[in-house]
C-alpha cells in the first residue's frame, strides 16, 4: 500500500511538468565556474578609483574567494586574497591602491576542489580545462581557479613650468608643477616609476625639442635628478636659481624608471638668455699713467655660485688675446685691482672680462671692457689701406644669387701705439646679386649691399 503512494507521487510530479531531485546529503554551496563570467570595465587606469566589476552567474558566493595579480619582470605577483563579497547590483568592488602602475593584471575566482561542479554537475577530475578571449579555469593543488587577464593604464602626467623664458640666475624663483590629473587614490604599494630631471642642452640648433631626454646630444648635462615613487596627484616644486648658470636650452623632463614603465616622457622647456645683472667697468681713460693699479668694478646675479666667478686681464695685439692674470671673485666683492706691474707698452690695448661659471663647470665670458693702453691720440692714427678686388661671381646655369665680397685693413698706417683705430668707414663690404636669363645674354641686379666695420 505504501508503495503505491509513493508511485502516485512520482506519477503527479511528472505530469506537473517534470521531476527535480535533490540529494540532501550534498553541499548546497556547490558551484560550476564555467558559469561564472565577468565583466571588467574596459578602460582602467591606474590609481584612478577603484575597480567595480559585474559578477554574473554565481548562486553561492560565499563558496568563491579572489585573487587578484599583476604581471612582472620576475612573473605573476599576487596583490591581494578576499572573499567574493557582491553588492545589490552583482558586482564586485576592487580597492583602487591596488592598481599601482600600469601593466596587465588577473581576476581569479577560486573554488575548492570539492565544492566544484562541472558541466554534469559531477566534482571534477580532469588537470586543466582551457577557454577563449584570455579566460581560463585550471586545477591548482586543492582548488579551481578561473582567471580574467585585462589591462590597465599608466596614468597621465602634465608637467608645467613658469616663467619659460628666463635669465641665468634669475631673480623670479623658476616653478615646476607635476600632477597626475586621474590619480585619486593613494598606492598600496610604492616603485621607482619615474625620474625626474633637470637637463641643460646648450644652444640646441634644432629648437628645444632636440632637448628632450631622449633626443638631446651627448653634450647634455644633468643638473638635478630625483627618483619619483608613486604618483602625486599634484606637486609643486621649485628649481634652485644657482642650476641656471648657462645661457641655452633647458628641459625639465619625467621619463620612466624602466622599460616596463610607461613608453612616454613628459617634457617642459625653459629658454635662459645671459643675466643683465653682470656688469663690468674698467676704471680710468687707459692703463698708463698707472697709480695704485687698475681697477675693475663689477656686479652679478645674487645667486652666482661661490667663489666660482673670476675676473681676468687679457693684453690684446691686433685680434688676439693674450692671458695675463686673473682675480676671484667672492661673494659681496664688487671691485678688483691689477696691480701696474702686470701691464706694459707690448700690447697696444688691455682688456678685462668677467667670466661666469656654471654648476657643470663650464665658463663664459659674459662681459669685456677694454683700455688702450697709453691715452688715445690724434697723431699716429690709423689709416685704411687698399679695397681687395671683388670675389669672383661663377655664372649660374639657371637663376640664382650669389654674394661677392671685398675688404682692407687699418694698415696703411697701422696705429701706433696708443692712437685711434681707423674710424668712420668700412672695411667689408658684400654685394647681394641676382642673375637671370633673357634671351642669350644675362642680366644682374645688385639688390642689396652688406657692410661691416
Amino acid at each position: 500500500m505504501r508503495r503505491a503512494h509513493i508511485a502516485a507521487l512520482l506519477r503527479l510530479l511528472i505530469v506537473a511538468g517534470g521531476a527535480y531531485f535533490v540529494n540532501p546529503y550534498t553541499n548546497d554551496e556547490r558551484v560550476d565556474l564555467s558559469q561564472v563570467w565577468l565583466m571588467i570595465p574596459s578602460s582602467l587606469v591606474a590609481l584612478g578609483g577603484d575597480v567595480h566589476v559585474s559578477v554574473r552567474g554565481v548562486t553561492a558566493p560565499g563558496a568563491l574567494r579572489v585573487r587578484l595579480a599583476r604581471e612582472d619582470d620576475e612573473g605573476r605577483t599576487l596583490l591581494a586574497t578576499m572573499p567574493l563579497a557582491l553588492d545589490s547590483e552583482s558586482r564586485m568592488t576592487l580597492p583602487c591602491g591596488y592598481f599601482s602602475r600600469g601593466g596587465i593584471y588577473y581576476i581569479e575566482i577560486v573554488a575548492d576542489k570539492e565544492n566544484f561542479l562541472d558541466y554534469d554537475n559531477n566534482t571534477i577530475s580532469t588537470k586543466v580545462k582551457r577557454e577563449v578571449n584570455e579566460v581560463g579555469i585550471m586545477e591548482t593543488g586543492d582548488s579551481i581557479v578561473k582567471s580574467w587577464k585585462f589591462d590597465v593604464m599608466w596614468p597621465t602626467a602634465t608637467l608645467d613650468v613658469t616663467p619659460e623664458q628666463i635669465q641665468t640666475y634669475p631673480e623670479r624663483q623658476v616653478t615646476a608643477i607635476l600632477e597626475f590629473p586621474k590619480v585619486v587614490c593613494t598606492p598600496v604599494e610604492t616603485n621607482a616609476d619615474y625620474w625626474l630631471e633637470l637637463l641643460y642642452c646648450g644652444h640646441s640648433s634644432g629648437g628645444a625639442v632636440l632637448c628632450d631626454g631622449k633626443n638631446s646630444s651627448s653634450h647634455a648635462h644633468v643638473l638635478y635628478s630625483e627618483q619619483m615613487r608613486g604618483f602625486p596627484g599634484k606637486r609643486t616644486m621649485t628649481l634652485r636659481c644657482e642650476l641656471f648658470g648657462q645661457a641655452g636650452d633647458y628641459s625639465l623632463t619625467l621619463r620612466p624608471a624602466a622599460a616596463a614603465g610607461p613608453q612616454d616622457s613628459v617634457v617642459a622647456f625653459i629658454k635662459a638668455d645671459w643675466s643683465e645683472q653682470f656688469v663690468l667697468n674698467v676704471h680710468g681713460g687707459s692703463v698708463f699713467p698707472c697709480g695704485d693699479g687698475v681697477r675693475v668694478l663689477f656686479q652679478y646675479p645674487e645667486c652666482a655660485l661661490e667663489g666660482s666667478d673670476r675676473v681676468r686681464v687679457f693684453g690684446r695685439d691686433a685680434d688676439r688675446l693674450k692671458y695675463i692674470a686673473e682675480r676671484r671673485v667672492n661673494r659681496g666683492q664688487h671691485t678688483a685691482s691689477f696691480d701696474c706691474r702686470l701691464f706694459s707698452e707690448r700690447y697696444p690695448e688691455y682688456c678685462f672680462v668677467y667670466v661666469s661659471q656654471a654648476v657643470t663647470g663650464a665658463v663664459t665670458n659674459v662681459r669685456m671692457g677694454c683700455l688702450p693702453t697709453l691715452p688715445l691720440s690724434d697723431g699716429g692714427a690709423g689709416g685704411w689701406g687698399e679695397w681687395s678686388a671683388w670675389s669672383a661671381c661663377p655664372a649660374p646655369a639657371h637663376c640664382s644669387t650669389r654674394t661677392r665680397s671685398r675688404h682692407r685693413f687699418c694698415d696703411s698706417p697701422p696705429p701706433a701705439y696708443g692712437a685711434k683705430f681707423c674710424e668712420e668707414a668700412y672695411d667689408f663690404l658684400s654685394l647681394n646679386l641676382y642673375l637671370y636669363n633673357v634671351g642669350d645674354s644675362e642680366k644682374i641686379r645688385i639688390y642689396n649691399v652688406f657692410s661691416s666695420t
